[in-house]
């Protein structure tokens, strides 16, 4: 017997919600559940969070950081969507401003964030490296 998993669409994406506090990412169509992380891994992304705002204002840029809270969707590289959540993502203020109204999604069609982290563990370093920096890449996503 051969299991088959639902592929979802982007719009069913966004609306899914299985009851729990579980955050997915979707990946050529299927839920990814997003794991909570180590201790390590949470104040690795905070402090790269606060560094990234601090340096942002001392050179007078208008950047944000935010950790965990925005998806960047990817081109289809078969027929299904994706939409991943990295660790922290570096955008314009008034960008992050625009997506506080909305799903928190940059959106094909738009400006790419400006930078991208993933703070890789030993379970994900291969995704982190390749697939994740392959599709970052493609987005022209200038630090990754």
């Amino acid at each position: 017997m051969t299991a088959t998993t639902k592929k979802f669409t982007f719009a069913e994406y966004l609306k899914y919600n299985d009851g729990t506090d579980t955050q997915y990412e979707l990946v050529d169509g299927e839920l990814i559940p997003i794991s909570l992380g180590t201790g390590k891994h949470g104040g690795i992304s905070k402090f790269l969070e606060r560094s990234n705002d601090h340096e942002s204002a001392k050179i007078g840029q208008n950047w944000t950081a935010q950790k965990f809270s925005v998806g960047v969707r990817s081109p289809r590289g078969g027929c299904w969507d994706t939409s991943r959540i990295p660790d922290v993502v570096v955008l314009p203020t008034q960008q992050w401003s625009v997506l506080s109204n909305r799903e928190a999604v940059i959106e094909l069609n738009e400006t790419p964030p400006i930078l991208v982290v993933q703070v890789v563990i030993e379970s994900t370093q291969t995704t982190d490296y390749r697939s994740k920096h392959s599709k970052y890449a493609v987005l022209k996503i200038p630090e990754y």
